[in-house]
């Protein structure tokens, strides 16, 4: 059976495997990290995924959890997600990735060894041997070229919910020969080591249909776009709030000055403080008419 976490106690762990086919550690790996069981199956993940944030599957053809590497944002069924693929270096050998040595990653880069799990010399590869050494695509007549926009194993998830948009798993099922006793003759071996040779492929595809992607957009896009359209209503009112406050706020102030303004005394009135006497200066006319007035009283 199937055991996954519901993101309770921790909403990172959300769609988190804790067991698998009644396992709750792996028994085909070499060391405990490998043997660890992690990983969602897939069809979700945490929410608010952020760019750069590498999620994990647990990928039941290999056996194994894998994480998968963000490489971008795109659209996908009118939903925005983030595009993921298997990482160039989960496929490298021992030698060049020592965390691949609990997955007996003893051949050429670009080979994940099943040997263990499936008790036979089996090896899965991307398409073509995309991101393996170049003589293993060399020796092998028939592939199509590599082409890594449309051979990798992708999935598209919305980092807002988490939830998987769009996948396309993408394997190569290769069987390890070698020269023996039992085909001695056997064309076409490689005298130096063993030859990889394809005998067939994982191909699966999924994700949301046009009814779940109609329901995707009712329950998420629109009350995201109704909370995102009250907050800047309530922005706006609290914009046009503040400013109304500051103008009356200005007008109240500028009324205040105006009453504590100290009066304009006239001259002929001001008085001098501190007890000192007061002082008055008397307007004189300085008119024609005052002029002769003076003359005649003299």
């Amino acid at each position: 059976g199937i055991n996954a976490e519901y993101g309770r106690r921790d909403v990172t762990e959300l769609g988190e495997y804790t067991q698998w086919q009644g396992y709750r550690r792996l028994p085909y790996w070499g060391s405990p990290e490998a043997n660890t069981i992690n990983g969602t199956e897939g069809l979700f993940f945490q929410p608010f995924l952020s760019k750069g944030q590498e999620v994990t599957t647990f990928v039941d053809d290999l056996f194994r959890a894998n994480p998968m590497e963000w490489i971008g944002e795109e659209v996908v069924k009118t939903i925005p997600t983030y595009k993921y693929k298997i990482p160039t270096y989960v496929m490298r050998n021992a030698t060049n990735n020592p965390l691949n040595h609990g997955f007996y990653a003893y051949g050429p880069d670009g080979l994940m060894n099943l040997t263990s799990c499936v008790m036979a010399p089996v090896f899965a590869s991307k398409p073509s041997f995309m991101d393996a050494e170049p003589w293993l695509l060399e020796e092998v007549e028939g592939l199509p070229p590599v082409n890594t926009t449309t051979m990798d194993t992708n999935i598209w998830v919305n980092p807002l919910t988490g939830v998987l948009v769009s996948a396309k798993k993408q394997l190569q099922v290769n069987l390890m020969l070698t020269q023996n006793i039992i085909f001695p003759g056997f064309s076409g071996l490689r005298e130096s080591g063993p030859r990889f040779v394809p005998v067939g492929q994982i191909i699966e595809t999924g994700g949301l249909d046009d009814a779940l992607v109609a329901q995707f957009h009712d329950k998420v896009f629109r009350p995201q776009t109704i909370l995102t359209v009250s907050v800047w209503v309530v922005f706006a009112l609290f914009n046009v709030c503040w400013i109304a406050l500051l103008a009356q706020a200005l007008i109240l102030a500028g009324a205040h000055r105006a009453e504590d303004r100290e009066p304009i005394i006239p001259a002929e009135e001001r008085e001098e403080e501190n007890g000192e006497e007061k002082v008055y200066e008397v307007p004189i006319d300085v008119s024609a008419e005052a002029t002769e007035n003076v003359y005649q009283s003299l």
